[in-house]
């Protein structure tokens, strides 16, 4: 899907004029919230996040994607890729979860408090509840240290 990459040649040039363009529709309640220790995670290539998390003096995790060759390098930021990222790497709970995906419920598992982003990133609610079972399936599944690989 990103191979059309590989085609721009000021590939670093534009990604900060689509930054220039667009980082003021990152939402003010973020902004007024944020913190160094942030963390963005995202399925998206590194080379398109890595400028905006550096602008807004945050850390970023996204899927490695080689510019010459048009490829993904690795694939693991991808809902549940993320909390196994994370675990397999022995990041500290995450305090605030924030998603505009159900697809991070892995993650939002894996933290002390869930929030869904939704209506373009104007409103934000409690994640939803999962059913009882699966919820306790899958929490024991992480307090026991095991590799998350939901079905």
């Amino acid at each position: 899907m990103f191979s059309y990459l590989t085609l721009i040649d000021d590939f670093d040039k534009q990604i900060e004029k689509y930054w220039d363009k667009y980082e003021g529709k990152i939402s003010a309640w973020y902004l007024a919230q944020k913190r160094e220790d942030d963390l963005i995670i995202s399925a998206s290539p590194s080379c398109i996040i890595e400028p905006i998390a550096n602008r807004l003096g945050v850390k970023c995790m996204a899927t490695e994607f080689d510019r010459e060759f048009g490829v993904f390098t690795n694939n693991l930021m991808y809902a549940k890729e993320k909390a196994a990222y994370m675990i397999d790497r022995g990041f500290p709970v995450i305090e605030n979860f924030y998603s505009d995906s159900l697809a991070d419920t892995p993650l939002a598992l894996c933290s002390e408090k869930a929030h869904l982003v939704t209506n373009k990133a104007t409103t934000v609610v409690d994640w939803p509840d999962l059913d009882p079972e699966t919820t306790k399936k899958v929490k024991k599944k992480i307090d026991t240290g095991w590799k998350i690989h939901l079905e």
